[in-house]
């Protein structure tokens, strides 16, 4: 089950599970988003937190994490409509039953009842097919973390984003009379 939990409530769970899955390379247990952040819990049947990931909105936050990356000041974000950024996902390495899917699943309808026009997050080289499968796509080049230690573990961050697509509205037409016609 996943859940929108508190942060002041959680804050302690949230940064031991960060540590715990990002092994190395993490810079801060928490930053300055989580304050401001939307926090979901991954609950196992005895209601222990077994995983969490983080959501930004363009509507309640100045900044996102991504714009806010000094190595990737030239992103270019969409300006129609809300921008939801998912970020921080982790869960317990010992579990089964593909918890990181099960999160991304639930953010993704997060972002769909919120009526979100975009969903923007960052990947490593190696989940980026994953990403693009889902029908992610890049949008600016790869660049070194602020928060976390890549220019020491050469590895790279790569913006992804996903556009829903909205249907535009149909116009209804004024109604004209049609002619008869008979089928055999």
């Amino acid at each position: 089950m996943i859940e929108e939990i508190a942060f002041h409530e959680h804050r302690d769970t949230i940064a031991q599970l960060r540590r715990e899955v990002y092994t190395s390379g993490l810079l801060h247990d928490i930053d300055e988003f989580d304050e401001a952040a939307h926090h979901f819990a991954l609950f196992n049947a005895a209601r222990e937190i077994t995983g969490v990931i983080r959501v930004l909105r363009s509507d309640e936050v100045p900044k996102l994490e991504l714009q806010s990356e000094s190595d990737a000041q030239d992103l270019v974000f969409p300006q129609d409509g809300l921008i939801i950024e998912v970020s921080r996902g982790c869960a317990r390495k010992s579990l089964t039953g593909m918890p990181m899917m099960k999160l991304a699943m639930a953010m993704q309808q997060y972002a769909k009842r919120q009526e979100a026009a975009h969903v923007v997050t960052k990947s490593g080289k190696r989940l980026l097919p994953l990403y693009q499968a889902m029908g992610f796509r890049v949008f600016g080049r790869p660049f070194y973390s602020d928060w976390f230690d890549d220019r020491n573990t050469g590895l790279m961050s790569i913006p992804i984003i996903y556009d829903f697509v909205k249907a535009p509205r149909a116009v209804m037409a004024a109604a004209q009379p049609e002619e008869e016609v008979l089928c055999w």
